[in-house]
């Protein structure tokens, strides 16, 4: 009884002094003086020694490394008095409700919920706790540094376990101490920040960034700070936004400013351990993808990384990470960039379709990758070239291995500065390039195009003309190809081939004085051999072009020419381009040479035959030495108003920059006036040259005064000399019938002014003079000199024609056997035309006067007494000669011999002679008036009366 009396007294003395003590806060300040550690309570009794029930309890470990408090509303706390005895704190057991703050460094939970601690050591010089248990509801997690909210709603149930830890230690050793001591088991949710949760641990990934706020839930085990088997952290938000930003990757595209990529959509982000790895994946659906602006939408993307499962403060930086996406791209211009690192030049990409990227970064470097892109509209420019069709896009980098892409186009439209140069084709194009590389000269790429049509061939004329020397050899006015063909570059050279194949093409080769046209089948196969990326030089050796055009002939007939460029070396300096260059072929079109020809001579080439060029050219010339030859089966040359036909040699030479010439010969020939019907001459050995020593004005405008041309026919056979009836007065008083001749012609032209020789020979010629038939040899010579050829007027002194071994073929014609007369035109001027103009003094001598007399007076060819009366030897004379169309005069003429003197003006025009003659013979005189070719003697007073008559004729007419 009186140990009960004595038990009662000590618990009642325990309880009043207990409870005094505990409310007056004397017991928690000696404990706080203890072991650093500030304790405070409110309202607390005790159940028995070193066992408490307080309210509004705080423990706050004061420390600069890692300060802890527990702030709670109830809490049962037993702590060991030996430890107490001691100057430790030791608490036994802490059973905590309504917790208010639990702060563990710069962070702190803020909640509702319930503590639990068992042997937990919470002094200055080590911490511990053999068991923690937490239950949180309605809980939130603030950074004190910046009042940030991290996370709130939690819900969290964990149990935990620190082994003592000393905190005596560094800063720098702490962290790994707690870690390594420390065990637990957390199961929870909550919402909160991505970027708080997450970016902690993806720090090693520089380029990339997480945010959105939503459900956080955790299932995470440590073992000594290691995270334990199928741990598990996941963060799921109707609004996930992942970052990449380029500048943190080493490979990016430095051109332009960096580029930042934006990935907002509905998603999950997720830590697991799985196999000894820790895997971090982000999974978004329904994102858009956006850089300055929106790219992509309706998009499903992944990115993942893992580490090796370590303890928290032995996890490595991830090394890089994967990414995959698929969805609806609206903006393929963001590939841009990418692209263009492949190239030499900026790649514009236009158009929207389906997207699918996959992606692994190790490094901040690209590591693999590929992208593929299907669209409907796809459209990609690059160098002034345009190609948009159909098409698919794919870019991969495998591991370790350059960068390839590839483009397809379907129904595809190629242009080039406005201009169309390919429909309806099938184009691929494949480049692989490494990315690290910052020159190409490790970049490859094929283009192929096949089945395309190039719509109108007037777009290739800009091309042509810059490939070509001035001046235009070729005019493109119509037509459609198909092509197809293949280039490749590969250590930053093209090389390749291109087709083109058309039909009725339409064209113009220059002419001498106008431009012929043509309808022809093309086909052309270019090959590209070293060509720059920059188009600075190329090389078309290997080419070839097969030309068919309707002979002017036979319209039915196919003329073909080919045409090989055995050497093609072009190198363009801005907008110069020079070449060397060595062509052979067959041409049938000789004509596209006229450009370089001066039309003002009428020369003009056409034909064809086996071509061969050698030469050079520069800034639009041709440079010197430039030749070129042809040996032709069917040559035409055309030089005034003749042309002239045969199998023959051209070749032609640039000597210097201003000395070009050429030369044509023709063994034999047959030649004709241009646009007569009638049979041609045939002759022998023809050459004509034309030079110029002013040939870079010539090249821009053949004018006739850059020019010299010769032309020497020295032989021409003449079967008909009816054939030159045109050149002599249109009257029937005077005609040529026939006969054989031979004619020999040589012709100057400098400019437009021109000199030249022609001799005509024949042998028994016939002719009609008035109703007279004859038949004689003609001996005809014309000087011509001063010649205008606008005018076609030269002068013709010293010319000459005769006739020879005369007679009549009607009666009587014996008697004047072997008659002649010569006519010599000391001034002369002549225009060349049909008929023939002529003013001309002449000088006249003939074997007798009885031919004239029996031609003119049928009285003489009657009565031979009068005809050997009027037959005077040696006979010379003089006269005034005019011809004009149908009309021939003589005029003034003067005939003396022996005892004759004869003065006459005769006109002859059409089959009528008309004038007045005077003749004196000895002491007879007699006067004649030809009317319609009839002789009206005057034998009264006859001088006089020719005196009159001629001074009668020349007044002026009223």
């Amino acid at each position: 009884m009186i140990v009960l009396i004595g038990a009662f007294v000590l618990s009642t003395a325990w309880w009043l002094i207990g409870t005094v003590l505990l409310n007056s806060q004397w017991m928690a300040e000696r404990l706080s003086n203890i072991d650093g550690v500030e304790i405070r309570w409110e309202h607390a009794r005790s159940q028995h020694p070193g066992r408490w029930e307080v309210e509004n309890l705080a423990l706050h470990r004061e420390d600069d490394v890692l300060p802890v408090s527990i702030e709670v509303e109830h809490a049962d706390l037993s702590l060991s008095l030996m430890e107490l005895l001691r100057g430790r704190l030791h608490i036994d057991a802490l059973e905590a409700r309504g917790i208010r703050r639990l702060r563990i460094a710069d962070i702190a939970l803020e909640a509702e919920g319930a503590l639990s601690l068992r042997d937990t050591e919470l002094g200055r010089e080590s911490l511990g706790a053999a068991q923690i248990d937490l239950d949180i509801q309605q809980g939130r997690l603030v950074r004190l540094s910046d009042a940030a909210l991290l996370a709130q709603d939690i819900q969290l149930s964990a149990r935990s376990q620190l082994e003592p830890v000393s905190t005596h230690i560094t800063d720098e050793e702490l962290v790994p101490a707690l870690l390594e001591a420390i065990s637990t088991r957390i199961d929870a949710s909550a919402r909160a920040d991505a970027w708080d949760v997450f970016m902690p641990y993806l720090e090693g990934l520089p380029w990339l960034g997480i945010a959105g706020r939503g459900e956080l839930t955790l299932a995470v085990g440590l073992d000594h700070g290691v995270p334990t088997e199928a741990s598990e952290l996941s963060l799921s938000a109707p609004s996930l936004r992942v970052e990449l930003d380029e500048r943190g990757l080493a490979n990016a595209p430095t051109d332009g400013p960096p580029t930042t990529h934006h990935a907002t959509g509905n998603g999950r982000v997720r830590l697991s351990v799985r196999d000894s790895r820790l895997d971090f994946t982000a999974e978004l659906d329904d994102v858009e993808l956006a850089d300055t602006a929106p790219y992509a939408t309706e998009t499903a993307l992944t990115l993942e990384t893992q580490v090796a499962n370590r303890r928290l403060d032995l996890l490595e930086p991830p090394e890089g990470a994967t990414l995959a996406l698929q969805g609806e791209v609206t903006r393929l211009d963001m590939l841009e960039r990418y692209l263009s690192a492949l190239a030499s030049r900026p790649v514009a990409l236009a158009g929207q379709g389906r997207l699918a990227l996959d992606l692994e970064v190790r490094e901040a470097a690209l590591y693999r990758g590929e992208a593929d892109v299907e669209a409907s509209a796809l459209e990609v420019a690059y160098a002034e070239f345009t190609a948009r069709g159909d098409g698919a896009l794919h870019i991969e980098r495998p591991r370790g291995s350059p960068a390839h892409a590839r483009l397809t186009l379907s129904d595809a439209r190629l242009t080039h500065q406005g201009r169309a140069l390919l429909t309806e084709a099938e184009i691929a194009l494949d480049a692989t390039s490494a990315i690290e590389a910052t020159t190409l000269d490790d970049a490859r790429a094929r283009l192929e195009w096949r089945g395309a049509r190039l719509p109108d061939i007037r777009a290739l004329a800009p091309y042509l003309n810059a490939a070509l020397p001035r001046p235009q050899v070729l005019t493109l006015l119509g037509g459609q190809a198909r092509s197809h063909g293949t280039l490749v570059l590969a250590e930053r050279r093209l090389d390749g081939e291109i087709a083109l194949a058309g039909e009725r093409w339409v064209t113009r080769l220059p002419g001498a004085s106008d431009a012929r046209t043509l309808t022809s089948d093309v086909a052309l196969t270019l090959k590209v051999a070293g060509a720059s990326l920059d188009g600075r030089t190329f090389d078309l050796g290997g080419s070839r072009l097969r030309w068919q055009t309707a002979s002017d002939v036979a319209p039915s007939e196919r003329l073909e020419s080919i045409l090989v460029l055995r050497e093609g070396h072009f190198e363009r300096r801005g907008d110069d381009t020079r070449a060397r260059f060595d062509v052979a072929g067959v041409v049938q079109r000789l004509g596209f040479l006229n450009a370089f020809l001066p039309a003002g001579h009428g020369v003009a080439l056409s034909g064809g035959g086996e071509l061969f060029a050698q030469g050079a050219f520069a800034q639009g010339e041709l440079q010197a030495p430039t030749r070129l030859r042809v040996n032709a089966n069917a040559l035409e040359a055309r030089f005034l108003d003749y042309v002239a036909t045969g199998r023959g040699e051209l070749s032609a030479e640039l000597t210097s920059s201003d000395d070009a010439s050429m030369s044509l010969a023709i063994p034999r020939f047959t030649l004709r006036r241009e646009s007569d019907a009638r049979a041609a001459l045939e002759g022998r050995h023809l050459t004509l040259a034309t030079e110029t020593d002013r040939f870079r004005a010539a090249r821009a405008a053949p004018l006739p005064a850059y020019f010299t041309t010769r032309v020497e026919l020295p032989i021409v056979e003449v079967p008909d000399l009816a054939l030159y009836a045109d050149y002599l007065p249109a009257t029937d008083g005077l005609r040529l019938l026939g006969g054989e001749a031979s004619l020999e012609s040589a012709w100057h032209l400098a400019g437009l002014h021109a000199e030249g020789d022609i001799t005509l020979r024949a042998f028994g010629a016939e002719l009609t003079l008035l109703d007279q038939h004859l038949r004689g040899d003609i001996d005809l010579h014309l000087a011509l000199a001063e010649g205008d050829l606008e005018t076609r007027r030269f002068r013709a002194n010293d010319s000459y024609v005769s006739l020879e071994n005369v007679f009549r073929l009607d009666g009587g014609g014996a008697q004047d056997a072997g008659w002649w007369v010569r006519l010599e035109m000391p001034e002369a001027e002549l225009t060349w035309s049909e008929p023939i103009q002529l003013d001309s003094t002449v000088r006249l001598s003939m074997r007798d006067t009885g031919l004239l007399a029996r031609l003119f007076l049928s009285r003489a060819r009657e009565s031979g007494w009068l005809g050997r009366l009027l037959e005077v030897h040696g006979v010379e004379g003089e006269a005034t000669l005019k011809v004009r169309g149908e009309r021939i005069e003589l005029q003034d003429l003067t005939l003396t011999g022996g005892s004759l003197q004869l003065l006459s003006d005769i006109t002859l025009e059409a089959s009528k002679v008309s004038g007045a003659l005077y003749a004196r013979l000895g002491a007879l005189g007699i006067g004649a008036e030809l009317i319609e070719g009839e002789a009206h003697l005057r034998l009264l007073q006859p001088r006089r009366w020719f005196d009159r008559w001629r001074q009668a004729q020349r007044q002026p007419r009223p």
